[in-house]
């Protein structure tokens, strides 16, 4: 009968063990990772990006192209973007801070690092630049989501200044 007994007894602490493993990845899922800044262009800072294009949508359906394929330009865009501090949002809170901008100008843009590897910016209100979506066709890429900007806004003017002043 003793055996019985130690078996109950490491099967409730086998249990509490796999409750708390439970408890601890939902409440890292749903409360921890949207508290932990993280920027997921940052993996690609070393790499050497070979174009770079953004462009502004008018609220009457205009849109505003630049686009630059000078390496040095598209090295510092790549240097500003991965140094963003960002914080994932959860999509509520994403879908509650797009509601109020619904009919503003909003910024979309791509960051090419190879033919196949693209990391794309989107649903950046120039308004309110704090709030972007961030997504990539590389195989593997960890971060896609919204995010919010820490500490600051998106710097539009200076994309479009670095853009706007390459060497021809």
């Amino acid at each position: 009968m003793k055996g019985t007994g130690d078996y109950m007894k490491k099967m409730k602490y086998f249990v509490l063990a796999l409750g708390i493993i439970f408890l601890s990845v939902y409440l890292y899922q749903h409360f921890i990772y949207y508290m932990i800044p993280f920027n997921p262009i940052e993996e690609y800072a070393a790499e050497s990006p070979d174009d770079f294009h953004i462009t502004q949508n008018l609220p009457d359906g205009e849109k505003v192209n630049a686009k630059s394929h000078d390496q040095k330009t598209c090295d510092l865009i790549l240097e500003y973007l991965s140094n963003l501090k960002l914080k994932p949002l959860k999509d509520k809170d994403a879908r509650n801070a797009l509601a109020k901008k619904e009919n503003e100008a909003y910024i979309t843009g791509m960051l090419k690092l190879d033919q196949s590897r693209e990391i794309f910016i989107s649903d950046l209100f120039i308004d309110d630049p704090d709030v972007l979506y961030i997504s990539s066709s590389i195989a593997g890429f960890n971060g896609e989501g919204y995010y919010k900007i820490v500490d600051s806004t998106f710097d539009y003017d200076y994309i479009i200044d670095l853009i706007g002043n390459q060497e021809e």
